[in-house]
C-alpha cells in the first residue's frame, strides 16, 4: 500500500482535482458548452372536438395529427441496444390522455392511458417502453390551444410507433 502511495507521487504532478467532502468539485479549466434541444411549441391548435361543423372538425383533425406525426419520432431509446441485439422492437399504438386547460395549455404531463403492442409487454425491455411514453410525452406535452370559456377538457389521442 505505501509502495503505491509513493510512485504515485514519483510520477509527478497530479491533474485530478481533490474536493474535501461535502464541497463541490470546481473545475479548473472550461467545460465544453453543451447546447439544450430546442424545446418543441406546437402552433395553436383549433379545438376540434367542440366543432358542429364536419368541414372544421375535419380540417382541425388533420392541422392537430399533422402536428404530431411531424413531430414523433420512433425513440433511439427503443431501439435494440449492443447488450441486447435481440430485443423485440415495439411497435404498435400507446392511447395518451391530454387534458386542455381553458387558456389552451397542456396540463403536465399527458398521462398513457394503455399500450397496444405487437408483443405482450414484459417481451419488450423495460427502457423500450420507457422511451416510448417518453417521446409521446414530450410530443403531446407541447400542444397549445385556443382558449376556451368551457373548464378544462380531456382528449384521448392515440399515436403509433412504427420503425421506418
Amino acid at each position: 500500500m505505501m509502495l503505491g502511495g509513493c510512485a504515485l507521487l514519483a510520477a509527478g504532478p497530479a491533474r485530478a482535482q481533490y474536493a474535501a467532502p461535502g464541497f463541490p468539485m470546481l473545475p479548473q479549466g472550461r467545460l465544453p458548452v453543451v447546447k439544450a434541444p430546442a424545446k418543441l411549441q406546437s402552433p395553436i391548435l383549433p379545438r376540434f372536438w367542440h366543432e358542429a361543423d364536419p368541414g372544421k372538425l375535419a380540417a382541425g383533425r388533420t392541422e392537430f395529427f399533422a402536428f404530431v406525426s411531424e413531430h414523433a419520432k420512433f425513440p433511439d431509446g427503443a431501439k435494440p441496444t449492443a447488450a441486447q441485439p435481440r430485443a423485440p422492437l415495439p411497435t404498435g399504438r400507446l392511447l395518451v390522455r391530454v387534458l386542455v386547460r381553458p387558456d389552451g395549455s397542456v396540463r403536465q404531463p399527458p398521462r398513457v392511458m394503455r399500450r397496444e403492442l405487437a408483443l405482450p409487454e414484459s417481451a419488450y425491455p423495460p427502457s423500450a417502453i420507457q422511451a416510448l411514453d417518453a417521446e409521446a410525452l414530450r410530443v403531446l406535452g407541447a400542444l397549445r390551444f385556443v382558449r376556451s370559456k368551457s373548464a378544462q377538457d380531456s382528449l384521448i389521442v392515440p399515436m403509433r410507433f412504427i420503425e421506418q
